[in-house]
């Protein structure tokens, strides 16, 4: 997920000569009766989509056979229907690949006899990955980095300047870290980047190129790319993204795309393709061994120690999968959110079943894709409808957790006195350009826009203040940072992208000349838990 609450995703180079993988996608007609995606699941498909704003999705099930199909529209404008070849992103599902492709170079012993899951980062990169603390630099390790246990956490405000993937990497050794490696779970979509960076400078080739000629091209996987102009080159059909805007009208994100993002996110790619992927894996076919494949689902990290609703076991994080026990049943998954998309893939090794759903809505399909996937488990699973988990009421949360509650300033400053310090200096004295040396640099203004909807728990349309990136890249053109005073030197801001509102306490400080010197934003969620913020120079 690419919101604070929400998280992140094998061998042996196959032989030019092997033949690929043909799944044939069954005809509905002479499959009516063995279908999962029957007239039952049409109409759970059709009051997700109605209830969770999706204008299209496209679901994949394999199981003996391999059954795909697509519901609603790529684009509502052109009332272009999706079908099981419509192009999606699938977001940090992307995170499975990077992993895998990882596990070709370890079993690669001819060409990459350095590269072994304990192998530290740093011997392999030693001019660019570096952490902010020596031992942990030397120490972390490539599995560490693909298990999120490196100690580094989101920090994915990064990701919003205009700058190269190999930046992105330099740029971590001057980013706060929250624990010791290998003591604790923590999503870093950061990490994923180091790791497309590591296969990029050994193999001396993009990122997309490697997984293309190793992967995709063996499991004949024609329809998947990490290139958007490759994909459109190809004059596919590349579903448009959406969002629910401020007006609760559906709302397109112009298929905003970033390269920095590989390795963590940015696979285009269909149901029909996936489901070549997921029957590889669920079948332990090449390109990948039997023991890379062992390495990359097995748990190597602890999400959640203790079980949770409707799930019998810990969470477990893999190398690029998820893993925990639903009614006795191993599954084997990772979600995906790229602005404007979402995707889900869902696996049961035991019984050789796979699910995948990719969809035009990231916070739509995010809520809806359980509600659809365990429709199908429980059905495969038999298990009674009065027995089956509420996941409607979990998706709306989904969906609510994203609206500031009104009480939202009481919440961030439960302790403010009323009536609250007034401003001690002109707003004018606020103005200019922030920077850190990781983080994009700021520019903070007084001349704001008003808003088209009072922001909730302030009741105001307009900021006082208002913070651009300097050097903006596509994802950061387009968000909205506003600074309200709330009382003192203390701030809270109102960012919003695509649908998505954060809230977050802000903090000015001066010098002992009366200057404004730093700004400093609680924009990390696993340092706000402790009152940390990040510090830009007021310059």
């Amino acid at each position: 997920m690419l919101f604070p609450s929400s998280l992140v995703l094998f061998e042996v180079l196959v032989s030019s000569t092997l033949a690929a993988i043909q799944l044939p996608l069954l005809a509905h007609e002479d499959q009516s009766q063995k279908t999962p995606l029957n007239e039952v699941f049409d109409q759970k498909v059709k009051w997700a989509r109605e209830h969770f704003d999706i204008p299209g999705l496209a679901v994949a099930v394999v199981r003996d056979d391999v059954f795909c199909k697509g519901y609603g529209v790529s684009d509502i404008h052109m009332s272009k229907p999706v079908t099981e070849h419509t192009l999606f992103f699938t977001g940090s599902t992307t995170k499975a690949f990077t992993s895998a492709a990882i596990s070709l170079l370890v079993e690669d012993d001819g060409n990459h006899p350095e590269i072994r899951w304990d192998t530290p980062v740093h011997t392999i990169l030693p001019a660019d990955f570096v952490l902010n603390d020596p031992w942990s630099t030397a120490h972390t390790t490539i599995a560490d980095i693909l298990s999120h246990r490196s100690g580094l956490p989101r920090h994915d405000w990064v990701w919003l300047a205009n700058i190269t993937l190999q930046e992105v990497v330099q740029s971590m050794r001057h980013l706060p870290l929250t624990a010791e490696p290998r003591t604790k779970w923590q999503y870093c979509n950061l990490m994923y980047s180091a790791a497309a960076h590591l296969i990029e400078i050994v193999t001396n080739q993009s990122l997309h190129t490697f997984l293309t000629k190793n992967i995709w091209q063996p499991l004949n996987m024609s329809e998947t790319y990490l290139s958007f102009s490759e994909a459109q080159d190809t004059h596919r059909d590349i579903s448009q993204g959406y969002y629910v805007d401020s007006n609760g009208k559906i709302a397109s994100t112009n298929q905003v795309f970033s390269d920095t993002i590989r390795g963590a996110g940015n696979v285009l790619s269909s149901v029909a393709d996936y489901a070549k992927w997921v029957s590889a894996i669920l079948n332990r076919k090449p390109p990948l061994s039997k023991t890379s494949y062992a390495t990359l689902l097995g748990g190597h990290s602890i999400i959640s120690p203790n079980p949770i609703e409707p799930f019998g076991s810990p969470l477990l994080y893999g190398l690029g999968w998820m893993s925990q026990t639903y009614k006795g049943e191993l599954l084997v998954f990772h979600e995906g959110a790229q602005f404007g998309y979402g995707a889900c893939v869902i696996l049961l090794p035991r019984r050789k079943l796979g699910l995948v759903v990719l969809g035009n809505n990231m916070i739509g399909i995010n809520a809806a894709a359980n509600l659809l996937a365990f429709h199908l488990i429980d059905e495969e699973l038999g298990i009674p409808k009065n027995d089956r988990f509420d996941w409607v009421t979990s998706g709306d949360k989904i969906i609510n957790d994203t609206n500031l509650p009104d009480n939202i300033i009481s919440e961030l400053y439960p302790m403010t006195p009323n009536p609250p310090l007034p401003n001690p200096l002109n707003i004018s004295a606020y103005e200019g350009t922030y920077t850190h040396t990781a983080y994009p640099d700021l520019r903070v203004s007084s001349s704001c826009s008003e808003r088209e909807t009072a922001i909730q728990g302030l009741q105001r349309k307009l900021p006082d203040l208002c913070v651009s990136i300097v050097k903006y890249n596509l994802y950061s053109q387009y968000l909205i940072n506003d600074l309200f005073h709330v009382s003192g030197m203390f701030w809270v801001q109102i960012a919003t992208r695509w649908g998505v509102t954060n809230a977050t306490r802000v903090e000015f400080r001066v010098d002992s000349k009366g200057m404004v010197s730093w700004l400093g934003i609680e924009i990390e969620p696993l340092m706000a838990v402790h009152g940390e913020k990040i510090w830009w120079k007021h310059s």
